[in-house]
């Protein structure tokens, strides 16, 4: 654990950085400190390898205080990772990653075979990549090595300064899937500044909201951060779609599934247009012989037709996306039943078979119903992270 007691950093000026900081990071969570510009969260977060020196207050990591530490080797017991990765462009990757072992007395050879192992686990290729240079590589790859030499100590706390913030958005989401990825399998006790809340809400189990002058606003999880912000500063920082994204957090396990008309792509379409009346629906789902989703026909383009004749000759609108219950969210339920032009969606099982088709109407019964629980305290049944759900 890491706890910061009446921790302040005021600078030679007079200015203050970090007003008074009391904050516990339990370990083996993602902590992320979030807020704008000059708040003290990365004065905060360099406060912990003493690359900052509070001014008053005690930082402690699992009970021993960082300020009666030697100051290199604390360094090199936590993994530190920052925005434009700090690499050494005369070293190959397998020697950057290195570098603390070897500093630590590991052998050559023992350093270098732990590189390449942390390279494949941060995804890349260490055969062909091992011997190459840093210019050599792509901003995300760079990263991902950043991150592999953070780890080469196997440090119980890992850094991490606006890591993902130097790459376009579709290799900063990737890098935030891998370390979510990586979290579920190592448990460090991560701290991780960023400015983005969109980011923090992704990776973070707890979140820290700072005010300008170095102030905590809230601590919480990102799901009590969404529903319940502690004042107007929270609830305007976390932006004004916070509803939506608190679906994440709410699983669809729990979602009325609509299932009598899902029918085979042989049923006539008189005794489809019969089980949709009496159902009092409007669009009937065709599926294969397996039970894939073929597509979504209209009741009113079944009239038309001949009694006799199957629901798979009729006109079919396209199923272009799905959900699953049993591993997604209710927002993953709303996306798709938002892009679907039937404004119904389709749920379907691990080997893609359908298992029900939504709609609003469901969907808001069952947001209610997740709402609720919320309130009364339950934890949502949906692991807190989409890599838990794999592992």
């Amino acid at each position: 654990m890491i706890t910061f007691e009446s921790v302040t950093k005021r600078y030679a000026d007079g200015t203050v950085a970090v007003d008074s900081l009391d904050l516990e990071i339990p370990d083996g969570q993602i902590m992320v400190l979030v807020g704008p510009s000059g708040c003290g969260k990365t004065t905060s977060l360099r406060m912990i390898n003493r690359l900052v020196e509070p001014t008053s207050g005690r930082i402690l990591v699992d009970g021993q205080n960082v300020l009666e530490a030697n100051a290199s080797q604390l360094r090199r017991g936590i993994g530190y990772v920052i925005q434009q990765t700090g690499l050494f462009p005369h070293r190959t990757i397998e020697d950057n990653i290195a570098t603390v072992p070897l500093l630590n007395g590991v052998s050559k050879r023992q350093a270098r075979e732990r590189a390449r192992e942390l390279m494949q686990l941060v995804g890349l290729d260490a055969d062909t990549m091992a011997r190459r240079y840093p210019f050599q590589l792509s901003g995300g790859q760079q990263q991902r090595v950043g991150v592999a030499r953070a780890l080469a100590a196997d440090p119980p706390v890992l850094l991490m300064d606006e890591p993902f913030s130097a790459v376009d958005p579709i290799v900063r989401a990737a890098l935030q899937d891998e370390l979510i990825r990586l979290q579920a399998e190592l448990r460090k006790t991560v701290v991780l500044v960023t400015h983005d809340v969109e980011e923090a809400i992704k990776v973070g189990d707890l979140v820290a909201v700072f005010r300008p002058g170095g102030h905590l606003a809230q601590v919480a999880t990102p799901e009590r951060l969404l529903g319940a912000p502690a004042d107007d500063y929270v609830r305007d920082f976390v932006g004004f779609d916070r509803g939506i994204r608190r679906l994440s957090f709410f699983p669809a396990a729990g979602l009325a599934l609509e299932t009598q008309t899902v029918l085979p792509g042989t049923t006539t379409a008189g005794a489809a247009i019969e089980v949709a009346r009496r159902e009092g629906e409007p669009w009937v789902l065709v599926i294969s012989a397996g039970r894939e989703p073929l597509g979504w026909v209209a009741v009113a383009d079944l009239e038309g037709r001949p009694d006799s004749s199957a629901l798979s000759e009729a006109r079919l609108t396209s199923v272009e996306h799905t959900f699953r219950p049993d591993t997604d969210s209710l927002r993953a339920a709303l996306d798709a039943t938002i892009l679907s032009r039937t404004e119904r969606a389709v749920a379907v099982d691990e080997r893609g078979q359908v298992t029900g088709t939504t709609s609003y109407e469901k969907l808001r019964d069952a947001i209610r119903g997740a709402e609720d629980a919320a309130d009364r305290g339950e934890p949502p049944a949906l692991a807190r992270h989409p890599a838990e759900q794999v592992l």
